[in-house]
């Protein structure tokens, strides 16, 4: 009881914090509940939808918890994230409402609208509400919403000014320099369930927690985020003009998801990079490649640290370069009771028949694999795999190797000739390879088969433009001006 009266005093002085804010914030009268309490169906639909994350008494402990990254919230405290009130202020049946009905990003919680009526999604927030151990939402519901008026014209100057803010209020200290979640305080974080938690990483802007337009990103400086290190910035940023700058800042630093199905590499004629940060780099086309948890083979993993891995290709006569880019907030070369951080590109080791390829995770006994692995120590290693138990190493022949890590971001080159040597297949313009993608974490204890892996995409080496693409267009054009030139001259010789 100790623990719920100090827990009590906490939240009170919470909610005085937060009433002393709200004049420096507009604020207005919450809106009502548009749809009246159904216990028993609440707690149907909880049951049915819910408690294999939140558990049945909804402290975020059901039988899927350990599964999922981050853990599901725990609802006995009352302590929400995403809201449109103060600080320490409790959430909104409306806040609550759109949680439920969009979903958070980044996180395990779907999007119930897609399943759910409004009317039992209604009935979801009044149930989720009587987990509340200290009566608070009882005792004091939210009264006031924070006004998020039209966001501003983003500029270049409202972007510079919000650098500029960035820099002086130390954000970088946690989301470091380019906002990838390395600061120097990053390291040890922890939510107020004791948790552990990694700030956000600001260029992944489809995994923001509340979503990442420009009056969400506002709103989440205004008012915090309860439970976590994000505090409100209204004490540190009191000018909302402010805050919208620094908000047009973090977006900038944003970008969406590019998904595809086949990484092209473009033709160079001459010597391809290789430097990570050559700028010929940041003309070759892209593709964000989605990852998942390995959970096919024991050890399973669940709550990978990695959902995307970046990879661009180019290609000249000689031999073809892959550049793989990932986020990583900690640089682990090994030590410490941690392995190192890993990249793995997988490759048939034959030529596929048809569409048949090898088992995605390393192959299987009729088809291997040819696989490349690049550490975060800078060693390159290669395997013949046919199978995750039957796993042979070879030599890495012509296949070389190049990475770097810098500013919470690695950036590594692997390259090798298409001409294909013994257990390899080759590489040639118009040809699909398939390719596939491993990432491991070290500080998230990832080996072995504790990693994110893709599923099977296509590289394709575009073939080279011949001087034909070019001439034709010119043919026609000449063509056509001396039709023209014919025909106005055979007008003018008509008689009158």
């Amino acid at each position: 009881m100790s623990m719920v009266r100090t827990f009590m005093a906490d939240a009170c002085a919470l909610l005085f914090a937060a009433t002393a804010l709200a004049a420096e914030v507009k604020t207005e009268p919450v809106p009502p509940t548009p749809v009246a309490a159904n216990p028993e169906q609440g707690k149907a639909l909880y049951q049915r939808y819910c408690s294999q994350c939140h558990g049945d008494e909804g402290k975020g402990d059901g039988p899927a918890a350990d599964r999922v990254y981050p853990r599901p919230r725990d609802f006995t405290t009352a302590i929400f994230k995403v809201r449109t009130t103060l600080s320490g202020q409790l959430p909104t049946d409306h806040d609550l409402f759109k949680v439920i009905s969009e979903g958070l990003p980044g996180t395990s919680m779907p999007a119930w609208k897609k399943y759910l009526t409004e009317g039992e999604r209604w009935q979801l927030v009044h149930h989720v509400k009587t987990f509340d151990m200290l009566g608070l939402f009882e005792e004091e519901p939210a009264k006031e919403r924070v006004v998020i008026d039209t966001p501003p014209a983003v500029t270049p100057e409202l972007i510079a000014k919000g650098e500029e803010l960035y820099q002086q209020k130390k954000c970088w200290q946690c989301h470091g320099k380019f906002g990838r979640g390395d600061g120097p305080s990053a390291a040890g974080m922890k939510d107020e369930w004791g948790h552990p938690i990694r700030p956000v990483n600001f260029s992944k802007g489809w995994r923001f927690r509340g979503g990442d337009r420009l009056e969400d990103i506002y709103r989440t400086f205004t008012t915090g985020f309860n439970g976590t290190p994000m505090p409100s910035f209204v004490n540190a940023v009191p000018e909302a003009a402010d805050r919208w700058a620094l908000a047009a800042y973090v977006k900038s630093l944003s970008r969406p998801q590019k998904n595809g199905q086949v990484l092209v590499a473009g033709y160079v004629d001459g010597d391809l990079p290789g430097d990570p940060y050559d700028p010929a780099w940041d003309g070759a086309d892209y593709v964000d490649f989605p990852l998942a948890g390995q959970i096919i083979i024991e050890p399973r993993w669940f709550t990978p640290a990695h959902d995307v891995v970046t990879a661009r290709a180019l290609y000249n006569d000689r031999e073809a370069a892959l550049m793989l880019e990932w986020d990583d907030g900690t640089h682990n070369v090994g030590g410490d009771g941690k392995p190192a951080d890993e990249v793995a590109v997988q490759l048939p080791a034959a030529e596929p028949n048809g569409n048949v390829k090898p088992y995605f995770i390393l192959g299987d006994a009729k088809h291997g694999v040819d696989y490349w692995r690049w550490s975060g120590s800078g060693a390159l290693t290669r395997v013949a795999a046919k199978g995750h138990d039957r796993q042979e190493p070879r030599d890495a022949g012509a296949l070389a190797a190049r990475g770097e890590y810098r500013d919470g971001q690695y950036r590594v080159i692997l390259r090798r000739p298409l001409a294909a040597d013994a257990g390899e297949i080759g590489l040639a313009p118009g040809k699909f390879v398939p390719i596939a993608f491993h990432l491991r974490d070290g500080e998230h204890g990832e080996e072995g088969m504790k990693m994110a892996l893709s599923t099977w995409y296509y590289l394709l080496l575009q073939p080279k433009t011949p001087f034909t693409v070019y001439l034709w267009p010119l043919a026609l054009v000449f063509l056509a001006l001396l039709g023209e030139w014919w025909l106005v001259r055979r007008l003018r010789r008509k008689p009158a």
